[in-house]
């Protein structure tokens, strides 16, 4: 079959490829569209194969709210400018709205989803195709809003960093406004001071393990000569220590203005904006903080 320029610049229109691919890929398909189609996004795969070992630690963390979740998403390159192509810019819009209407729980979900009947996936193998870089989405986390919560959503240095907080209330908030601005404060301290956990009790059990080991590596590398009983007391007062610095809960409020008497983030809520709010109770109950390229 003749491959004429009309037929290359069809196949150019459905996937974006450039005319010597889609040329390639007709040719080599007898002039099949849909083959052709078929061809350039196997080709998409084998690019992320091949490039698999690439570093891919530029792009962006993609943070949506509704009415009732909020969701982030990564989705990774290898160079910045990429971050910025407007087929990569395309690719994370239809992912957006994919979250904002379908029922995403993890990446797979994402990749699967119909989008104005499109896949994403088969989108994604067109843009790899066409950039010839490691692209591909990385972490996907949704939090459902609870009764009586507000969001607070920060994006952080056009996406290098993304948090989304919920914040949980008694009480009636008549001041909306506010009561987002407390909850992306929070998750501004979330970015900034990067906690591993909402609470003592959400932390790893491998995590405290580790700071035990740690605590006791550096009691002992002192020289000092301690009791048992002492060393135990030194060791949990380190660990301790360590976990107001990874807690969210119990990190100081880094607003200083706002903060000046060095409350911790739940004592800040309960006693600064709690009352200001004349809410009966006011905490942190879920957070999500993404970094990327981690």
């Amino acid at each position: 079959m003749q491959i004429t320029a009309s037929l290359v610049n069809e196949l150019r229109q459905k996937t974006g490829v450039g005319m010597m691919q889609c040329k390639k890929a007709l040719t080599e398909t007898d002039g099949d569209m849909d083959k052709a189609v078929e061809l350039l996004r196997k080709q998409g795969a084998a690019v992320a194969a091949k490039r698999a070992d690439k570093a891919a630690k530029e792009g962006r963390i993609y943070l949506i709210e509704t009415a009732d979740k909020a969701a982030a998403f990564e989705l990774s390159c290898e160079t910045e400018p990429v971050s910025n192509n407007d087929d990569f810019v395309a690719l994370a819009n239809m992912a957006v709205k994919a979250v904002e209407t379908q029922a995403i729980a993890s990446v797979d979900d994402l990749k699967n989803a119909v989008v104005d009947g499109k896949k994403i996936n088969d989108v994604l193998q067109d843009v790899l195709v066409k950039i010839q870089e490691n692209i591909d989405f990385r972490k996907f986390a949704e939090i459902k809003k609870v009764p009586n919560s507000v969001f607070g959503v920060y994006s952080h240095m056009k996406g290098k960093i993304g948090v989304i907080t919920e914040l949980s209330f008694e009480g009636t908030a008549s001041d909306e406004a506010a009561l987002k601005q407390a909850a992306k404060d929070i998750a501004m301290q979330a970015a900034a001071f990067a906690p591993v956990a909402l609470n003592d009790a959400a932390v790893p059990a491998e995590t405290i393990e580790k700071e035990k080991e740690i605590a006791k590596a550096q009691i002992e590398a002192s020289g000092k000569q301690t009791k048992p009983e002492f060393m135990q007391r030194q060791i949990d007062g380190r660990v301790a220590k360590v976990l107001k610095e990874i807690v969210l809960e119990d990190q100081e409020f880094f607003m200083t203005d706002k903060n000046p008497k060095k409350l911790s983030v739940k004592d800040y809520l309960q006693e600064v904006v709690a009352k200001q709010l004349g809410l009966a109770s006011l905490k942190v109950v879920n957070f999500i903080r993404f970094e990327r390229g981690n």
